[in-house]
């Protein structure tokens, strides 16, 4: 039977249900497979191909050609770069693996969103189509405690303008996951591996995704929280994200990024044997669109985070940090993100259970005692002087 859009989208609105999708992992997959071929706009947007192929790996291979996931828009990809007071900014494949912490097993990672600045550009594209969302996954590398799907934690606030129409001030531009997700602020990654993607798009106003979201959202923030996943399996957020890419289809993406391989430890980068995925030390990040890579190329000596913000390292510590990230050159858009990463023994978590002991006969440990102590005896006596 066939699913029409609006009394969908209503019942979604009405009932709360989107977030309650993810509670049977199967839902969102059948979901999504039911809607898939009846809710269609053809040439609307590449956002169901891209959230269908989510997923997909992307290759990195240098050298190597690769065709891009459905979807992909190149210019968009995000590049991550780690910011350092002592080596400033550097894109996030440059940090020697030597430099993440040397942590045994498992490790808990947080990360707050500091700041969203968006060029002249991407600012007249907010303006014409009046609200942007901002999602953030985090996903295990490996499965946890024989369990047989990874998990996955998601995020996703909405920016909507202020009363002029224009994008909120700058200080009015951070994000707490964990407000939308509230085991967010603990994620635990297995071995110290896990994928990692942030994206920023926005729904065009005739869409009726438009609707559902400001619908949800009961935040007077600037970035307001719309929904959040904490620990669910991986199969699920995929099911999820395909039927989101069908709602949200009418999209233009400011930021894309798939799932990447991201290496909080030394262990964890050792054992990939491989240099594909980025290196995640705690600290700052600052994430760039493809197309102002070369942009930023010239500054990176040049400039600092501050507050969430890159200004001009020379800029005067009396000038407001927002007004100088502003006017600051070049006029990119960007996302700045800081990474906090934790040993899950030092944080008190238990370590796993020892293994246990092997069995053996009471008369065989009765004779090793005797032995050695016999042995004991024999040299005690030994020492003594005749």
């Amino acid at each position: 039977m066939a699913i029409s859009r609006r009394l969908f989208l209503n019942e979604l609105a009405a009932t709360g249900a989107l977030a309650g999708l993810l509670a049977k992992p199967d839902t969102a997959a059948a979901m999504a497979a039911a809607i898939d071929d009846t809710i269609q706009e053809p040439g609307a947007g590449n956002a169901a191909a891209f959230w269908g192929s989510f997923m997909a790996a992307p290759g990195h291979e240098r050298g190597l050609v690769h065709k891009a996931p459905p979807g992909t828009d190149a210019d968009r990809q995000v590049n991550f770069l780690h910011f350092d007071s002592d080596k400033g900014l550097r894109y996030a494949d440059q940090i020697d693996p030597t430099e993440l912490p040397d942590y045994p097993g498992d490790v808990a990672v947080s990360m707050t969103v500091g700041g969203i600045r968006l060029s002249s550009a991407d600012r007249a594209k907010f303006e014409q189509l009046q609200s942007a969302q901002l999602r953030i996954d985090m996903l295990q590398g490996q499965q946890m405690y024989g369990m047989l799907d990874p998990l996955a934690w998601m995020a996703m606030a909405a920016i909507f303008p202020d009363d002029a129409g224009k994008l909120p001030p700058l200080q009015n531009l951070s994000f707490d996951p964990s407000t939308t997700a509230n085991n967010m602020q603990k994620i635990v990654l297995p071995g110290g591996f896990g994928h990692l993607a942030v994206n920023v798009s926005m729904v065009h106003k005739e869409s009726a995704f438009w609707t559902v979201i400001k619908t949800l959202v009961n935040d007077a923030s600037a970035v307001a929280p719309v929904l959040g996943f904490p620990e669910i399996s991986v199969t699920a957020l995929a099911g999820f994200s395909k039927l989101y890419g069908v709602l949200a289809n009418r999209s233009t993406f400011l930021f894309q990024a798939r799932p990447q391989p991201a290496y909080a430890t030394q262990e964890a980068r050792q054992k990939a044997n491989t240099t594909i995925g980025i290196n995640l030390p705690q600290g700052d990040y600052v994430l760039v669109p493809q197309s102002h890579t070369d942009d930023l190329k010239p500054y990176l000596d040049k400039m600092k985070v501050v507050n969430g913000y890159m200004v001009p390292k020379d800029a005067s510590a009396s000038d407001s940090t927002y007004e100088s990230a502003e006017k600051a050159q070049p006029d990119i858009s960007y996302i700045t993100m800081n990474m906090t990463v934790n040993s899950l023994v030092t944080m008190g978590e238990p370590p796993p259970p020892p293994a246990p002991p092997k069995t053996t006969s009471s008369s065989g440990s009765s004779s090793s005692s005797t032995k050695k102590k016999t042995t004991s005896t024999s040299s005690s006596s030994g020492s003594k002087p005749e």
